[in-house]
């Protein structure tokens, strides 16, 4: 599964370089983004080391009921954003090379997830993110470069605290593998300090807030095509790595009930956000940001199987959305600016895709966000339900600014790849069991009558318009708020 897409990435460049015609690229870039999805259906082991050498010794892989999920909802979404991809990308110079690097995202992606150490897990993670940096700049949004910076500095800072605490791991259990780990780890002062790194690290790689400032400006600058794989796929992968360290390291309980507190307010300051922004592409930027503090929230109170199918879910209609929303803002993204009242398969689509992010039945959205709630209680159960409500609230103001507005040139392929994923939201949630909820009706009522309110109160009128800082001093802020976030997961770990 991973080295199919290396291999094709590397013959793409060959290609390149002697001059192929570029038909003949497209083909290999089909072979290395599909041939992945052919040997998962063939059948992986759940656990294998590979070369037939032990485990202590050798890098174990496989597939479970926890990273299913997650390789699914990867593959499916790469799968509908190649034709996407090819049709977006107008074969300039560059594009070969744009068409690698998605490539060598596909396969640092599939590589995470299928890890069962650590230092393999942070090596695949690693290729994934080095791509999306250069992905990020092929756009032609003016402020994509500044964003690729930002994104590298602050996600490379998380890397090298990420590799130091492995070695700290290493050093305390004597092992990476995770099931060796998990049986060797004793509580001690530096295996929480390294814990502490570790979760701090992903928190910022994940876009959770606070940590998240990178996020907004790097997946709303990205090509649409890009910008669906970073939010549908690219933030999972540390996504997973938590639920790695959640299974397999000690965890303290006051670092959990934290962890919990913080994906609440990922849900609502992302939910927030979005509301007041004028931006398309950015309120969907920051819906990821509330999104994942449901998927921190399954694995904060260790229900992995629900953070995974949760995962799965906005793999599908988040990409969507952003294939959707970008094919229609080809010409600007200010909300009222375009919309498509004269594209009703786009119409259509884009209300399927944003009723799943509601977690409204019978789509898979629905599923997932009740396996998350199966789990909490009290407090936590209703924070799942409000974030519910507030996330069809800010998706009914995106689809009352686009029913008013209409756009021109949108693709035939780019109709079909995005009603074909609005409609896999609903098969899927079908077949997982996801049966229509008569209370789904009062979430949508909620939701309408809080937009009306709002809209007459003029909340809608002027969206945020925050002047950027000059670089540097940006990300100096950025990295003392990730100091004093690692300090803070340290302490509450060893609390």
């Amino acid at each position: 599964m991973v080295a199919l897409p290396l291999l094709f990435a590397f013959l793409i460049i060959l290609m390149d370089t002697l001059g192929v015609r570029k038909l003949l690229i497209k083909v290999v870039f089909l072979l290395g983004a599909l041939l992945p999805a052919g040997v998962l259906l063939r059948g992986i082991p759940a656990s294998e080391v590979v070369g037939g050498w032990n485990r202590v010794s050798g890098i174990e892989v496989g597939i479970n009921e926890v990273n299913l999920p997650f390789i699914v909802g990867e593959l499916i979404l790469f799968g509908f954003t190649v034709p996407y991809a090819l049709s977006y990308f107008d074969f300039r110079k560059k594009t070969p090379k744009a068409l690698a690097l998605l490539l060598l995202l596909h396969a640092g992606l599939l590589g995470a997830f299928i890890a069962k150490d650590l230092f393999n897990f942070y090596i695949y993670m690693e290729i994934a993110s080095v791509s999306a940096f250069a992905l990020i700049t092929f756009s032609d949004d003016p402020n994509s470069r500044r964003a690729a910076f930002k994104y590298l500095i602050l996600s490379l800072l998380a890397s090298y605290l990420f590799i130091f605490a492995i070695g700290v791991i290493y050093m305390e259990t004597g092992y990476l593998n995770l099931a060796l780990i998990s049986a060797n780890a004793l509580p001690s002062r530096e295996l929480n300090a390294a814990v502490g790194i570790v979760i701090a690290s992903l928190l910022l790689k994940a876009g959770i807030f606070p940590l998240h400032s990178w996020l907004p400006d790097a997946h709303s600058s990205a090509p649409t095509p890009v910008s669906a794989i970073l939010s549908g796929a690219v933030i999972k992968a540390p996504a997973y790595g938590l639920i790695l360290v959640f299974s397999a390291l000690p965890i303290g309980r006051t670092l959990r009930i934290a962890a919990m507190g913080v994906a609440v307010a990922s849900i609502f300051f992302g939910i927030g956000m979005a509301l007041i922004q004028r931006d398309a592409k950015r309120l969907l930027a920051y819906s990821s940001v509330g999104q994942m503090g449901y998927v921190l929230l399954g694995i904060a109170s260790l229900n992995f199987v629900g953070a995974a199918y949760y995962a799965l879910a906005h793999s599908l209609f988040k990409g969507g959305l952003f294939l959707s929303v970008g094919g229609l803002a080809r010409r600007t993204r200010e909300l009222g600016k375009f919309g498509y009242r004269t594209a009703p398969i786009m119409a259509l689509s884009t209300i399927m895709l944003s009723l799943a992010i509601g977690g409204i039945s019978p789509f898979v959205g629905s599923y997932a966000k009740g396996l998350i709630s199966s789990e909490l209680s009290g407090t936590w159960k209703y924070a799942v339900y409000l974030g519910g409500i507030g996330t069809l609230l800010s998706f009914t103001k995106l689809n009352y600014s686009l029913s008013r507005a209409s756009s021109e040139d949108v693709k035939t392929v780019w109709k079909v790849v995005s009603m074909s994923l609005a409609l896999v939201t609903l098969g899927m949630g079908l077949y997982l069991g996801s049966w229509i909820d008569l209370m789904d009706a009062l979430y949508l009522a909620s939701a309408l009558a809080l937009f009306v309110l709002l809209k007459s109160l003029g909340v809608f009128k002027n969206g945020i318009n925050v002047r950027p800082k000059e670089v540097g001093e940006e990300i100096n802020v950025l990295v003392a708020l990730f100091v004093l976030a690692v300090l803070a997961v340290v302490l509450l770990q060893g609390a």
